[in-house]
């Protein structure tokens, strides 16, 4: 088993390295990632997602795995989402790159089968949107699969799990700057949920365009950053210890 899994971590190496030396041939407005001669990373700053573009993509080299959980598994929020994840990257069904999972009804109730579904296909990246609870612990057990190394990114958005389980087992974690007394009107949640939806698409996007896994140093802010564009990010910090997450960044409030 550890044999196929190191194949298969050999053959991936491989096509990171190809498409590293090829990305110049290819015309994509983003992620703008630059990969200078000395090794290090320049990001830039993301576009807008609010108006889509149309293009084409494959799970030819591994599909995106999105999970929809609590806060955002109503009905109308999740045709949205598939709607235009379906036209901006594709199905899987279809030959596209983006599996969605709608919880609980796709996985019957039981976040544990979402380590079935991960095992059973060719995963490049899992971006999870509210992931509830238990999230973390069939994400724990794929992590141990893999030496504690698995070959793809986790990005969590605005989980309702436990918020070490999912600092342990995802590549980072975006969470909201949450204000005490404020209460938002219809207008206002259409907005969030656009909001959301454009960060969304953005985490989907760059989980597929990224050639590595992302490593929790120093320049984890940076592609956090590009990939919440336009919304500022700053790193978690408990309120009751200090200390500031490693992985765990929060949305900043608008000042303005």
């Amino acid at each position: 088993m550890k044999l196929k899994k190191k194949i298969v971590l050999m053959g991936k190496l491989l096509f990171f390295a190809f498409a590293i030396i090829f990305s110049g041939c290819k015309e994509k407005d983003v992620p703008s990632i630059k990969i200078a001669s000395d090794d290090s990373i320049e990001i830039q700053p993301r576009e807008s997602f609010s108006e889509l573009k149309e293009n084409f993509w494959t799970s030819e080299n591994g599909l995106v795995c999105v999970l929809i959980g609590y806060g955002f598994n109503d009905d109308d929020f999740v045709k949205k989402a598939i709607n235009s994840l379906e036209k901006k990257f594709g199905l899987t069904e279809n030959g596209g790159l983006v599996l969605p999972i709608v919880f609980p009804d796709d996985l019957h109730g039981r976040i544990s089968s979402l380590r079935d579904i991960i095992e059973k296909n060719n995963v490049h990246g899992i971006v999870l949107l509210g992931a509830p609870e238990n999230t973390h612990s069939p994400l724990a057990r794929i992590k141990e699969e893999w030496d504690g190394n698995p070959p793809f990114n986790v990005f969590s958005i605005f989980p309702q799990d436990d918020v070490l389980g999912q600092e342990f087992t995802c590549n980072f974690v975006i969470d909201h700057e949450y204000t005490a007394g404020i209460q938002f009107g219809d207008e206002e949640n259409k907005n969030e949920a656009d909001d959301t939806l454009a960060l969304l698409i953005s985490a989907v996007e760059y989980a597929a365009e990224l050639p590595f896994v992302l490593p929790q140093d120093s320049d984890l802010y940076y592609h956090v950053q590009a990939v919440a564009g336009k919304r500022k990010v700053a790193r978690y910090v408990d309120s009751e210890t200090g200390i500031q997450s490693r992985n765990h960044f929060v949305i900043l409030n608008s000042v303005e």
